[in-house]
């Protein structure tokens, strides 16, 4: 454990001292808050229209929840901005390793490859975290201009969903980076992957029985969106962890490869 924390502790310091960081999080925090606004502002004009037609023809006002109109299509495209936002993050991870020499260094250290790569996991999980944080002050802001509120257990779901989203994906992004030299052609086929599992379950108009079944299945958007519904599925949770599973795995045996080829 005291050699993941050392390795973590490194990564952590690297990209909380780069300036690229700090540029990532302000346009993520632009991106979210023009998408917040937009949503919100578009559900503010949809329940001044629905108080205009009750005085017009003097009929109950028609439901207009908070959570329905604002926080599920916001979840929704947060987590497209997540498609975006993995690659961007996990590119460095071995990519820049190779690219500048260290790798080999890594290599021959007496470390194990395990402790490498949860290290680098926990640490692009980190950050990952630090910005999802920060949309939680729209969620307050909405919270406390709508009467009497929003349901916070939608909220929660649709954060746990995100959680799930990148614990199964960050570790495919970092498998792409440990195969690439180039950090941007790492991105750019990491985001392809991720954006081709997101949309996959969309063939299944166009194929029937198994095949079907199957690619419904591999679909990463099927099972956020339950949770974007507040819907928590243990199934959902399962999927997702065993995506992740499967990309640890494929880092491990990539690492292994740079051994055995002398990088």
């Amino acid at each position: 454990m005291r050699t993941i924390w050392t390795i973590y502790k490194r990564e952590l310091s690297q990209f909380l001292s780069s300036a690229t960081t700090y540029i990532m999080l302000a346009i993520f925090l632009a991106i979210t808050g023009f998408l917040f606004y937009n949503i919100a502002s578009y559900f503010a004009l949809q329940c001044s229209q629905a108080v205009e037609y009750r005085m017009v023809y003097n009929v109950p006002l028609p439901p207009m929840s908070a959570n329905r109109w604002v926080v599920l299509p916001f979840f929704s495209n947060l987590a497209i901005i997540a498609l975006f936002l993995i690659p961007v993050l996990t590119m460095r991870s071995y990519a820049s390793e190779r690219n500048s020499g260290t790798a080999e260094l890594l290599m021959t250290s007496p470390v194990k490859l395990s402790q490498i790569v949860w290290a680098k996991l926990l640490s692009n999980f980190t950050i990952f975290m630090i910005l999802l944080s920060t949309t939680l002050i729209f969620q307050l802001i909405l919270d406390y201009y709508t009467s009497p509120g929003i349901d916070w257990g939608p909220v929660w779901s649709g954060y746990l969903g995100l959680i799930c989203l990148a614990i199964g994906t960050i570790p495919l992004g970092q498998f792409i980076s440990s195969l690439m030299k180039n950090q941007i052609i790492a991105a750019f086929v990491s985001f392809a992957l991720l954006l081709l599992l997101w949309t996959i379950d969309w063939s299944t108009l166009f194929s029937s029985g198994v095949l079907s079944s199957t690619l419904g299945y591999l679909s990463l958007s099927k099972h956020f969106t339950n949770f974007a519904k507040g819907i928590i599925n243990t199934s959902d949770i399962i999927y997702f962890v065993s995506f992740g599973i499967f990309g640890i795995f494929l880092v491990h045996r990539s690492l292994e490869s740079w051994r055995w080829r002398g990088i």
